[in-house]
Formats: structure tokens, C-alpha cells, sequence
């Protein structure tokens, strides 16, 4: 990716790195906060060595991706809550740049036509026992690279666009709304709520090691899933929740 085009379409100031290639733009990014990174800071990455998703695992990270972290102050936000943020702007900067309806997998996927496109990671930076800053890492799938095995019938590139689109471009376009919306949370919810395929639909989840089947009912204002089981209504703060099958909402 150029960074001097990302520079040139990014509404807010702050500070770029940008590599080639890096084990975790989140990972550089949480190192440069515990130095005393004082501003806003942005590093985007065309391929990542070490790429990382939720509960440890890893993100498929090949040279031609969109693989960006967004390191912002938070005191006092919710972790949840900025997650569900990255999601909505990613929904926004997609459909502006690419023309896409993207659906959002509570809590952190985003998927097209069925399949995974992309994913969030939110990591919060402590200082004195508080989440001060938090880094907010997004990763797309657009290299033409082909997905391993594993993930070739349940992953999707947006390399198959009918017409070409600026990597750069969808960058700049998802930290803006990220930025500019950041004040507002949670005004993002009801938007969040209304692309998330997860709700109405019957889930299965483990909470304090008991597994649980339900129907997702409602996420709320810190981006908890509210689940009605035979055991009550429960909340699920984090963790997998796997669709069992479609139901009608």
C-alpha cells in the first residue's frame, strides 16, 4: 500500500507507520503505546507474519491483504463497544469503496455472500490497572493469494471485485468513520444490530464452563450478546457462540 495516498484521504491527524511486512500491526502498536505513543497512530501492513484473531488464534495474513491498527485513547470505553465499532465502520467503508453488503458474526467477523472476509481484534493498554488506550486491529481479506485447505470453503477475497478498488482507499475511508464516530458511542448499536446475522437465530455457547443452546435475542450497549435459553435470558460478554441453524426472525 502507498502511505502518502492513505495520508492524503485521512481526515484526522495522526501518525502512520507502514511496513511491507510485520509479524502484528496491533503487536507494534501496543509496544509504541507502552513507550508513551502520544497521539492517534495508524499502522497498515501489506502482509503480516504473525497475525492474530480472538482467543489466540491466528489470521491468515498473505502479501496484498488490508491489515491496518488504529491505536486511540479510551478511557472509560468499553472494549466491546469499540469492537462493535470497528465492525460498523468496516461495514460502511466497504459498501462505500467496494459496493458491498457485508454482514457482521457477532461479535468480531465480518462476512460476504456467507463467508468470512475479515476480522477484528481490540486490545486494551493498561495503565495504572485502567484500559487508557486500546488498539483496534481490522484485517480484510483482498490478496489473490488462495486461502489454505482450511479456509477455502468458509473464507472470501474481495480480489474478485468486478472492478478494481484502492486498498488505500478503503483504509482511509474505515479510520475516518472510526474516528469521526468514536465520540458517539454507542450511537453505532442499532446499525450494528441491524447487520449482525447472529441475532434471532439459535446459538450455542459455553458461559462459566456450562454449554448452553438459545436464541440470540438482543446485543447490548457494550456489545454483549443477550442469549434466551431454558435456563433464563443470559449475557454473553465474550467467547465463542456458533450458529446451530437459521430461524425466522
Amino acid at each position: 500500500m502507498n502511505p502518502e495516498k492513505i495520508k492524503e484521504l485521512l481526515k484526522h491527524p495522526l501518525t502512520l507507520y507502514a511496513f511491507d511486512t510485520i509479524d502484528s500491526t496491533n503487536t507494534f502498536l501496543k509496544l509504541k503505546a507502552r513507550e508513551g505513543e502520544p497521539s492517534v497512530a495508524l499502522a497498515v501492513a501489506d502482509s503480516q507474519t504473525g497475525g492474530k484473531g480472538r482467543l489466540g488464534r491466528s489470521f491468515f495474513s498473505p502479501q496484498g491483504g488490508v491489515y491496518f491498527s488504529v491505536l486511540v485513547d479510551s478511557p472509560g470505553i468499553n472494549p466491546g463497544q469499540l469492537t462493535t465499532l470497528a465492525a460498523v465502520s468496516s461495514v460502511r467503508a466497504l459498501k462505500a469503496v467496494y459496493g458491498a453488503d457485508i454482514q457482521i458474526k457477532w461479535v468480531n467477523d465480518l462476512f460476504l455472500n456467507g463467508r468470512k472476509l475479515g476480522g477484528i481484534l481490540c486490545e486494551g493498554i493498561l495503565t495504572n490497572g485502567q484500559i487508557g488506550k486500546t488498539v483496534i486491529g481490522i484485517g480484510i481479506n483482498t490478496s489473490t493469494i488462495a486461502f489454505p485447505e482450511e479456509l477455502s470453503k468458509i473464507a472470501v477475497s474481495l480480489n474478485s471485485a468486478p472492478e478494481p478498488f484502492s486498498r488505500e482507499t478503503l483504509v482511509a475511508a474505515l479510520v475516518n468513520d472510526l474516528l469521526d464516530s468514536l465520540p458517539g458511542i454507542p450511537g453505532h448499536m442499532d446499525e450494528y444490530k441491524k447487520n449482525c446475522l447472529t441475532l434471532h437465530q439459535t446459538v450455542r455457547f459455553s458461559l462459566n464452563n456450562v454449554l448452553y443452546t438459545g436464541v440470540a435475542q438482543d446485543i447490548d450497549n457494550e456489545g454483549a450478546l443477550l442469549v434466551q435459553t431454558d435456563s433464563g435470558l443470559l449475557r454473553v460478554a465474550a467467547g465463542d457462540v456458533s450458529l446451530i441453524y437459521r430461524t425466522q426472525s
